[in-house]
Order: C-alpha cells, then structure tokens, then sequence
C-alpha cells in the first residue's frame, strides 16, 4: 500500500550512497602518495597486469590533468544533496497525489470529505486558474479540466476527482513546517507527531545521530545543503558518511509518512466495511512468530494483512498457521480462539491484524521488506516458549 513510491525512493538512496563511495575509493586512489613511475611501471604480462597498467595510466591521467581533489569533493556534495532532494520532493508529491486519487472512494459524498481537504481544494483551485496560461507551471491545464472534478463533488456525483495541482501549490522546500501544512490539507493533522514517534526514526535517531538532534532539525539541515548547494558557492562540504547517514534518514522518513497515509486509508475502509479486524497480537515470539487472538472467520497460508501499531502500520502475509503442534494450510476460527501465526513482518504484542477486502490498484502490489515495528513492546520471546505452550494457548507456526 503506496510502498512503490518508498520502494522507488530506497533505490535513488542506495545509488546515491553507491556513488559516493565508488568516487571515495577513486580519489583515494588518484591521489595516493604512489609515486607515478610506480603507476607506469611495465606490469608482468598477464590479464591482472595488463589491465593494472590500464588502470594506473588512466589514474595518472585524472592526477595530472589538474582536477583538485576538493573541487571533487564538492561536486559530489553538491550532486548528492540536490539528487537526495529531488527523490525526497517527488517522493512527497507521488504520495499525496495517490492519496487524493483514493480519499474519492473513501468519501463517497464530496461533503463528507475532511473540511480541511474541501477548504484547500477550492483555495488551490481558485488560485490555478488565476495563472492558467500558455506559459508558467500549469501549462498543462485547461479551466474545464481544473472545475471538472470540484463541479461533480458540488453535484453530487459520486464520481468526482480531487486535483492533485490544489494541493500542491506551497513553494516553499519540504522542511518540517511545509509538509506538515501539506499534510494538513489532506485532512492529516500534526504528522510531525506521528513522524517523531515512529520506530524507525526513534531508532536512527538514537543509533546514529547526535543526542541534540531531532527529526524535525536534520531535516532543516537536509533542506539547508540542498539550497546552498544548488544556489551558493560551496565552501564547506558535507563528509561522505554523514551525507549517507541523511539518504538513510530520507528513506527513513518518507516509510513513516507513507505508513501514516497507509493508516488513515484503513481505517476510513474499516469505518466503510471494506477492512476487518481479524485478530490481535497477543504474545510476540522469535523468528516473526505471534500468538494472535482471532475474530471469527478464515484464515489461510498467503493471506495479506495490514499489521497496525500505534505508531506503525504496514503489510505482512501469512507465512504458516499452527495450533499445538499441527499446521494449518487454512483454519476456521472462533471469536477469541488463539492461534499461531508466522508473518513475514513483526508485529509486537498489541497489534491489530487488518484484512482488507478490496485493494485499490495505487494500494496493491508486493508487500515490502520487513521493518522493525513499536520497541517499547520489549524483545521477543525465543520460539522455544511459543512451542512449549499449553494447546489451549497460542502456537507457533
């Protein structure tokens, strides 16, 4: 659910981190103290020494063509932070544009949107047609297209549009005032408090970065070396590792924002019995493993759930089903039965287990990578424990 988009994101991250160390390694070795006779020495006449004496010849070339190392230094910088940002703003605008594209079938009535969204619609929308035009950012479009999804909201119609350009209009970076307002005029209040308790940023926060620190001023930072680099003579520039430890705080931060918006749209579908609670962690073991108290119904090997903390939420799927020491490829459940559950995600004591029983198109597709759900919950007991439980209990799976 929106995971492409921080799929996506996590791949620019990691070329990003791959780049600068890939141009580590070469400066290190331009400009190494081996004297050039070394590097054009006659190697030994083999395929290792052919292509070492390759090799030296193009770094001597690099050495003497008079390219100073810090003027290097400071193209990466400036590549790196510009890059991180572009992935960042797109990142941003893909999510609320594919939020809008959903909350129509969340809302079936346009006045039952959120006030806020209905109050930044018409305001966006107003101010797009008063620069409309050949020329400028909304090029693009026409005045029959901008009123087309607001005048069949006001209608009535259940088939109205909301236009992503209304809400997209602030020019301001995204620092922590901005998408915290753009966020509000998806009828998201205070993200940030969201953002600042979500594992992952609590977790990098404490790992790698400095006690005085928060998310809201790293990312103020972020934004700072992308403006200077992009509209400022460089002078100071950013070391290698402390410029991939802001991609990871990016990626790091773009999953809690899609896991908010993910949050919001399961729980308007549960408001409208489009998703169901099935059940509830009730005891977290190792190897993914929970005792899970169910609601009345199926459940089966494969089934994708959406796993909900209190300040987490992402999909997990179904790895195996076990009560006592017999698996299951499917089970019947009785309102209150517990059960053994393996997903392929974590999910601490607490958690709902969400179906859902109609996925969108812009909701669907592979479920991501594990993350590391609400710590507070403290560590998991080995799977040992799980499996030495009474048959009454829950089981591992």
């Amino acid at each position: 659910m929106f995971s492409s988009f921080t799929t996506r994101l996590r791949v620019e991250v990691e070329t990003v981190k791959l780049v600068l160390d890939a141009h580590d390694t070469l400066r290190s070795l331009v400009y190494s103290q081996e004297p050039a006779e070394q590097l054009n020495a006659a190697p030994a006449r083999t395929a290792e020494g052919l292509v070492s004496s390759a090799g030296g010849g193009h770094l001597h070339q690099i050495r003497r063509s008079g390219l100073l190392k810090s003027a290097w230094q400071v193209y990466d910088h400036c590549a790196a932070f510009t890059r991180l940002y572009a992935v960042f703003e797109q990142f941003v605008e893909d999510l609320a544009s594919d939020y809008l594209r959903v909350l129509p079938d969340l809302h079936q009535k346009y006045g039952d949107l959120p006030s806020n969204v209905r109050t930044q619609h018409r305001i966006g929308i107003g101010q797009i047609l008063l620069k409309l035009g050949k020329d400028g950012p909304y090029k693009e479009l026409d005045e029959g297209g901008v009123i087309k999804g607001w005048s069949d909201g006001l209608s009535g119609s259940p088939r109205y549009t909301l236009l992503p350009h209304a809400f997209l209009i602030d020019p301001q970076n995204y620092r922590a005032e901005t998408l915290a307002r753009l966020f509000r005029y998806l009828g998201i209040e205070d993200c940030w408090a969201w953002i600042e308790k979500h594992p992952l940023v609590l977790k990098f926060m404490a790992d790698e970065r400095d006690a005085n620190e928060t998310p809201k001023t790293l990312l103020h930072d972020f934004v700072e070396y992308r403006n200077k680099a992009s509209h400022t003579k460089v002078g100071d520039i950013v070391a290698t590792e402390e410029i991939k430890s802001i991609a990871d705080y990016v990626a790091i931060l773009s999953e809690a924002l899609s896991e908010l918006v993910m949050k919001r749209v399961v729980q308007q579908k549960m408001v409208l019995g489009e998703a169901a609670r099935v059940g509830s962690v009730v005891n977290r073991f190792s190897n993914s493993i929970v005792g899970a108290q169910m609601q009345a119904g199926s459940v089966a090997v494969g089934d994708e759930l959406v796993i909900m903390h209190r300040n987490s939420c992402y999909r997990a799927a179904v790895m195996s089903i076990q009560i006592g020491q017999t698996p299951y490829e499917q089970l019947e459940v009785q309102t209150g039965q517990e059960i053994g559950l393996r997903l392929s995600s974590i999910a601490n004591k607490g958690a709902d287990l969400v179906r859902i029983a109609f996925l969108q198109p812009a909701l669907s597709g592979p479920i991501p990578e594990p993350i590391s759900p609400d710590p507070a919950d403290g560590p998991a007991a080995p799977a040992t424990q799980f499996e030495d439980q009474d048959n009454s209990k829950s089981e591992g799976g």
